[in-house]
């Protein structure tokens, strides 16, 4: 699994310019390049772009780096690794929210049909 990570980061730094990559510096998970928590809101823009076929692989990577944060955020400060809301906004809430087809309708009423 670890392997396959990697191998999206050298695809995220083929995309961008050399030395302009927004990529996690571990075990701190801050973006090499501007210092922001990561993902921050480049590395999140050009994660949509990279994976904009494939959303589920963007969740899927996402939640493995979440793991790995976790596991480094606790060594680094384990009676601080933040709210479980907190972690799990930073790594997979925010793009459930730009993803089109990971948006859930909501229905008004229960005889409403389903949206096609």
């Amino acid at each position: 699994m670890t392997g396959d990570r990697d191998q999206r980061r050298v695809r995220t730094d083929r995309a961008a310019p050399s030395g302009q990559e927004h990529l996690p510096l571990r075990p701190l998970w801050l973006c090499r390049r501007c210092g922001q928590r990561w993902p921050c809101g480049a590395a999140k823009l050009a994660l949509l772009a990279e994976y904009q076929d494939s959303p589920l692989s963007l969740f899927l990577y996402l939640a493995g780096c979440l793991h790995d944060a976790i596991d480094d955020l606790h060594q680094l400060h384990p009676s601080d690794t933040g709210g479980i809301a907190d972690v799990f906004d930073r790594f997979l809430g925010w793009p459930a929210r730009h993803v089109r087809s990971y948006r859930v309708a909501t229905r008004t009423s229960p005889d409403e049909e389903e949206p096609s």
